[in-house]
């Protein structure tokens, strides 16, 4: 392996995480997310109603495994950690939505993923070691990306692929989120996913010199996750929402 030092320097393949699927979340993601969770169930709830709230997500939580049992034990075939993970976010989102609305869960549960978010995918990128690396740094992103999207996640499916200089192009066509939303009848659990790349995104883009545009995604009601990579100043003109 190259080590960075007067003679030679770290090539992006040489880092930890490259090639390693999308799911496989480094631990360095989730430093801090149960403050940050914590914090804000209670600004909402206060230290009086916050034992309270969590015993009823519990409950919840046991609810789902038992109605759902099905589709968790299909869940738990795909990712044992995941299946845990995102049935507990469904019974807080379900808690939250009993209490006041679903509007409110979903704008409430957001607020979590985009604080979250601001660690989450410049740790997936090694982002800190990326851009030292030898060479151009927004190609070795495009290396990263293509390396993590080809590492054979089944639970985020690539149909197709496009590599051009200043550009590259990954649509997926099967997302673990939206088949979790649909398995347990919680479609905002989906587009928390994709909240979560919109905030993580702009603390990626300028150290990477890159700009990321997504116009649809299967959770906001796209056929295809449509991501896009250019390079900073070769993005189409026009503004358009990322979805």
């Amino acid at each position: 392996m190259a080590t960075a030092n007067n003679t030679t320097r770290l090539q992006v393949e040489d880092l930890e995480r490259y090639s390693k699927p999308i799911s496989d979340m480094p631990k360095e993601a989730f430093a801090g997310q149960g403050s940050i969770i914590f914090a804000a169930l209670r600004r909402k709830f206060g230290l009086l109603g916050l034992m309270p709230f969590l015993w009823r997500v519990l409950v919840e939580r046991r609810r789902l495994r038992k109605r759902y049992q099905t589709q968790y034990a299909e869940l738990r075939q795909r990712t044992v950690k995941g299946a845990d993970e995102i049935t507990m976010l469904i019974a807080m989102f379900n808690v939250v939505a009993q209490r006041e609305s679903r509007e409110q869960a979903y704008a409430f549960v957001k607020g979590i993923f985009e604080r979250v978010a601001q660690q989450s995918l410049p740790a997936l990128y090694q982002l800190d070691q990326l851009v030292r690396c030898d060479g151009d740094v927004f190609d070795n992103f495009k290396k990263f990306n293509i390396a993590m999207f080809e590492a054979g996640d089944r639970d985020f499916h690539v149909q197709a692929m496009e590599d051009e200089p200043n550009h590259l192009r990954i649509v997926v066509d099967r997302c673990l989120n939206v088949d979790a939303g649909r398995m347990f009848d919680c479609p905002e659990i989906a587009q928390l996913g994709c909240d979560h790349d919109l905030a993580s995104y702009p603390h990626v883009e300028p150290r990477v010199y890159a700009v990321f545009r997504r116009p649809c995604t299967l959770a906001k009601g796209g056929h295809c996750c449509d991501f896009n990579f250019y390079r900073a100043g070769f993005a189409p003109a026009g503004a358009y929402e990322n979805r």
